[in-house]
């Protein structure tokens, strides 16, 4: 009886322990890199998404990586790849390099809106949404280092898939945030 007891007690320590080792080492995923690079996503054919929302999203993507970067210093320099700032960064630095494709594309509807209408709170949700799925990628190796899908949705006031890909871009500066160890 005594024996089960300890037994218990140490697999439960263990789960805990080991447990513990993993989410700490998940954190650190991108604490090497100073600068980060953000490519413009792609557009699949046939998508209803436009040709230039790949575009837009990687500016929106760079915007909100500045501001959380600004606030809790990730990184020495982000850049979206082709842009002036990509020219200017200095050498020497590990560069974390940021691709996409656009999976998702809904433009609000007000059939969608009357829907969640009837919802109690439904009204203050948005009906329009975007997805894309995000690789992460050390430039100096070309080593994938963590992939993921980020979808959002717009607010009730601010239906549009616009305001959905500003959240995209926080949720991503979010991510990035959280696997900085910041």
């Amino acid at each position: 009886m005594g024996n089960k007891k300890l037994f218990v007690i140490l697999l439960v320590l263990g789960f805990v322990l080991g447990m513990n080792h993993w989410v700490l080492s998940a954190e650190g995923l991108f604490k090497d890199y100073n600068v980060c690079i953000v490519q413009e996503l792609e557009v699949p054919k046939g998508s209803p998404a436009p040709e230039s929302s790949g575009l837009q999203m990687a500016e929106k993507a760079v915007y909100q990586i500045q501001r959380y970067s600004q606030k809790y210093n990730l990184f020495e320099a982000i850049a979206k790849e082709g842009g002036k700032a990509s020219k200017e960064i200095p050498s020497g630095k590990k560069i974390l390099i940021i691709k996409g494709e656009v999976r998702e594309y809904g433009v609000p509807t007000v059939g969608r809106r009357i829907g969640r209408s009837f919802i109690p709170g439904g009204e203050f949700t948005g009906t329009a949404t975007f997805a894309a799925h995000y690789t992460f990628i050390d430039k100096e190796t070309g080593k994938v280092i963590y992939e993921t899908d980020l979808r959002t949705t717009s607010s009730g006031s601010n239906d549009t898939v616009d305001y959905a890909m500003d959240r995209n871009g926080e949720a991503l500066a979010k991510l990035i945030t959280k696997y900085k160890g910041k």
